[in-house]
């Protein structure tokens, strides 16, 4: 019974020290993370929210605390970068709004001559997109669905500004060549 109990006492320090560990692992780190997050995301809700994401997934890790303080912060780093990936595709998919939504809410002034032919433009438009590869997809998501700037998808792509700039007038050129593609097959 004494064996039973002292196996008990070690287990609840065992137990306490962890919570300890992860308290002080999450007190380490949950400020640079949070100040990242948010000049990742629109809202500080939203750089909380991503915050609670990493550190469920830190949680998820027992291989992390024996990682060295560099090895952790890299690696919750690279978590909250994907998390805010994640974040913005999602985001991207709800802001694409089925056609027959675009025509409801498009300006009650026009004929139905001009909304047949800005529906067909649509139509166009969307099957350019996607023509294009799931980078240049995203790139276009983030700038224009999302209102990026440029140095933001630079950092959540973790390439260099220029290099997001030339792909950026790349993709447009090539989805404005698919787009008068698709215009000339249509009307012939």
């Amino acid at each position: 019974m004494r064996r039973l109990n002292a196996g008990e006492e070690h287990s609840t320090s065992e137990d306490t020290n962890q919570g300890h560990s992860k308290q002080e692992f999450n007190d380490r780190y949950a400020s640079i993370l949070l100040s990242y997050l948010y000049q990742q995301v629109s809202s500080r809700q939203d750089a909380e929210d991503l915050l609670l994401e990493v550190f469920v997934a830190a949680l998820n890790n027992e291989k992390l605390l024996h990682f060295s303080d560099e090895q952790q912060l890299a690696w919750l780093r690279r978590v909250a970068r994907n998390k805010v990936i994640d974040q913005y595709r999602h985001a991207a998919v709800l802001s694409l709004l089925p056609l027959e939504q675009v025509q409801e809410t498009s300006d009650d002034e026009l004929t139905p001559e001009r909304r047949v032919m800005q529906r067909e433009q649509y139509e166009h438009l969307y099957r350019s997109i996607e023509q294009l590869s799931p980078l240049e997809q995203q790139l276009i998501r983030l700038r224009y669905g999302n209102g990026l700037r440029l140095v933001e998808i630079a950092d959540i792509l973790n390439k260099p500004d220029g290099t997001v700039r030339k792909l950026l007038a790349r993709t447009l050129h090539k989805l404005r060549t698919g787009y008068e593609q698709q215009e000339k097959g249509g009307r012939l």
